[in-house]
């Protein structure tokens, strides 16, 4: 089963883990990574580069709706701040003296909205509104970040009992019931959240002592303060007003995933055309078009490069081996898997490890949800020869898989969140090993108890 080009793939994996490991950008290994792969794979140049060149063509597909709700969502905040407006938004929040209130009231508000419209479209609509006008809280970016990859993705969709997609998917490709591995996953799902949001709300106040906060400019001259206060309070009334009625909209209508997105962007970009002629309707011309050009600019700034590292990623799973290398069957991560369960003893343990590490390969993708079908797959043949229980592993895979991308892929679940907050997601990264090592040592020893 092994060939240059899955042995290529696999050596570049760790040329950019050793990379990521220095604090240094992988971007040009991957790339690199995707010509050199290309080439074990068809040992033709020319062919090398189209594949290349298709990989990057099909990741950045698949971001460019995230990229283009980012890049509005960053245009209306610049709309808010520049009119001073996140400022009337942000007065309640002066009440709550303590950060600590900020990490839970937030993180439980996304957890709830996740549940329900899943996290990306959630942590946007929250961060539309909210996320602008942490400048005025005195709250460290990162250590709120990582509050929302915990509760956002990690929290809600390991689980994600109100839409049930992701349980719903493993149990087909595991063939058990969508009610068993719910029912199992309770345990899994709620001791890896307390622990990963105690571990969190510790980085968090570490975080916050080292007073790294937003930089807020006044660009309002103070003598026209007094004159716009009001047009700031309408601005902020109309603001929180729609995005209320949105989030209301959403979970009446049942709209999930894709669909909720498509409803985010369309009301951010609502509220920024009826903001820009509101504040200044003369200027307002040129004003819009500076927003969205720079909101598209910085959301650009933020994917451009991780749609490079996703690229060389997601040309090893199968969608990567169907239609980027243009061949039929397993990709090299479902390839691996199947290699390594042929070479280790099976028992409750290395099926567990087994299960564990499939799940996050298969998250490397940049998707933990993408990673089911494989998962389940795994865990069903390994449960079927070791003589172990289906769903249990199938789960183990499932929340790993999850967590996994929820907070150490830079180019998952943390690009979303660092382009809401303006943080670096390989920051959010590192700063979310410890919780995501105590999420994983949490599955093991109760799989091991349980299964």
């Amino acid at each position: 089963m092994l060939n240059y080009g899955m042995i290529l793939y696999f050596s570049f994996i760790g040329l950019i883990i050793i990379t990521i490991i220095l604090r240094k950008k992988p971007i040009l290994i991957s790339a690199l990574g995707l010509l050199s792969v290309g080439f074990g794979e068809t040992f033709n140049l020319f062919q090398a580069i189209q594949i290349a060149f298709r990989a990057l063509l099909s990741t950045t597909g698949d971001f460019l709706p995230i990229i283009l709700l980012i890049g509005l969502v960053v245009a209306m905040t610049d709309l808010l701040k520049e009119t001073e407006t996140d400022r009337v938004i942000s007065k309640p929040l002066d009440k709550l003296q303590k950060a600590s209130l900020i990490y839970w009231i937030f993180g439980m508000i996304l957890w709830l909205l996740s549940l329900f419209l899943w996290p990306t479209p959630a942590v946007t609509l929250l961060g539309a509104v909210i996320l602008p006008t942490l400048g005025n809280t005195k709250i460290n970016p990162l250590g709120l970040a990582m509050g929302l990859c915990i509760f956002g993705e990690g929290l809600a969709l390991s689980g994600d009992y109100i839409i049930q997609g992701a349980p719903g998917l493993l149990a087909k490709s595991a063939g058990v019931g969508v009610e068993d591995v719910i029912r199992t996953s309770i345990p899994f799902v709620m001791g890896s959240g307390i622990i990963a949001s105690l571990i969190g709300f510790w980085k968090f106040n570490r975080l916050n002592k080292k007073n790294l906060y937003y930089s807020e400019e006044k660009t309002i001259p103070p003598d026209e303060n007094r004159k716009n206060s009001k047009k700031s309070m309408i601005l902020a009334f109309i603001t929180v007003f729609i995005f209320l009625a949105a989030a209301a909209f959403l979970l009446k209508s049942g709209l999930r995933g894709d669909k909720a997105t498509a409803v985010t962007g369309g009301v951010t970009i609502f509220v920024l055309i009826v903001g820009t002629l509101f504040w200044n309707f003369r200027t307002s011309l040129n004003s819009f078009a500076r927003y969205i050009q720079g909101g598209l600019k910085f959301s650009m700034e933020v994917f451009a490069p991780i749609a490079v590292i996703a690229a060389f990623f997601i040309l090893g799973t199968q969608k990567g081996n169907e239609t980027i290398l243009l061949k039929s069957g397993s990709g090299y991560l479902e390839q691996l898997s199947t290699i390594l369960s042929g070479m280790i003893s099976l028992n409750l343990f290395s099926c567990s490890i087994m299960v564990m590490a499939a799940a996050i390969l298969g998250a490397m993708s940049g998707s933990g949800f993408s990673a089911l079908p494989f998962v389940g797959g795994i865990a069903a043949a390994l449960s079927q020869a070791a003589g172990l229980s289906a769903v249990h592993l199938a789960v183990l895979g499932q929340v790993t898989a999850i967590w996994t991308d929820a907070t150490i892929i830079p180019w998952g679940f943390p690009a979303v969140v660092s382009a809401v907050t303006r943080t670096e997601a390989g920051s959010i990264v590192r700063n979310n090993l410890i919780p995501w090592i105590g999420v994983l040592t949490w599955l093991l020893a109760w799989a091991m108890w349980n299964i």
